[in-house]
């Protein structure tokens, strides 16, 4: 086995020291553009301004690590891609059409306590990651949401409602979320597992949801108020 090649490839150790101050070039190259972007995080990042990101780091990946790949060649990539940026930027500001292509558009995710008609029309609500956002803003159960709003950037807005109208709602947290019911132990308000839509329910009786459809899952609801 050669070692010298297994390790290094076809070139020198001293290529090492090379690519170290390529991979410096590149970096400094690509936090530069991103100043200039003025972007401080990904969570701030667009799936349009992601690509782009993408891009460059295609572009910039190459030239710290193969010696036949100048870092001038580089150059000439990351000038495209910041054209690009540029130019759709300021399509972007004169054209909300484009701007809702490129970047999508907000969506309400809960409406009123309940699991939006678009969220369930477009599928788009994960869950886990849903009640994991609304445990983390300290909520208990859906019916303190009075909306919530799934942003381009892909974080959630929610406004809560206030204490005197609270409703029952579907808990987020998992020791109660994850006790279902297809026949009731007692009567009581009950929340579909599915979209939150709350239903009164006798005891030893068996439901469909009315809204979303497809499910005969239920959770006891609860109404505690947000501390």
């Amino acid at each position: 086995m050669n070692w010298h090649e297994l390790l290094f490839g076809d070139k020198s150790v001293s290529f090492l020291l090379e690519i170290a101050l390529r991979a410096v070039i590149m970096f400094l190259l690509i936090f530069l553009g991103l100043r200039v972007a003025g972007r401080r995080g990904v969570s701030q990042l667009s799936i349009f301004e992601l690509l782009i990101i993408i891009s460059l780091g295609s572009a910039a990946g190459d030239p710290m690590i193969y010696k036949d790949i100048g870092i001038l060649n580089s150059l000439v990539a990351f000038a495209v891609v910041f054209f690009v940026y540029w130019l759709i930027t300021k399509l972007i500001e004169n054209s909300d059409k484009i701007e809702d292509l490129l970047e999508g558009e907000p969506m309400y995710i809960i409406r009123d306590g309940k699991v939006s008609k678009e969220a369930l029309k477009n599928k788009v609500l994960a869950g886990d990651e849903f009640f994991a956002s609304l445990r983390f803003h300290s909520f208990s159960h859906m019916g303190q949401v009075k909306a919530a709003i799934l942003e381009t950037s892909g974080e959630v807005s929610i406004l809560p409602f206030k204490d005197d109208e609270v409703k029952p709602g579907l808990p987020v947290w998992p020791d109660l979320l994850h006790n279902k019911y297809k026949v009731m132990p007692a009567d009581g308000v009950y929340a579909c597992y599915k979209c939150g839509s709350t239903k009164q329910i006798a005891k030893n009786e068996m439901a469909k949801c009315s809204v979303c459809k497809n499910n005969d899952d239920w959770v006891e609801a609860i109404s505690e108020v947000k501390k």
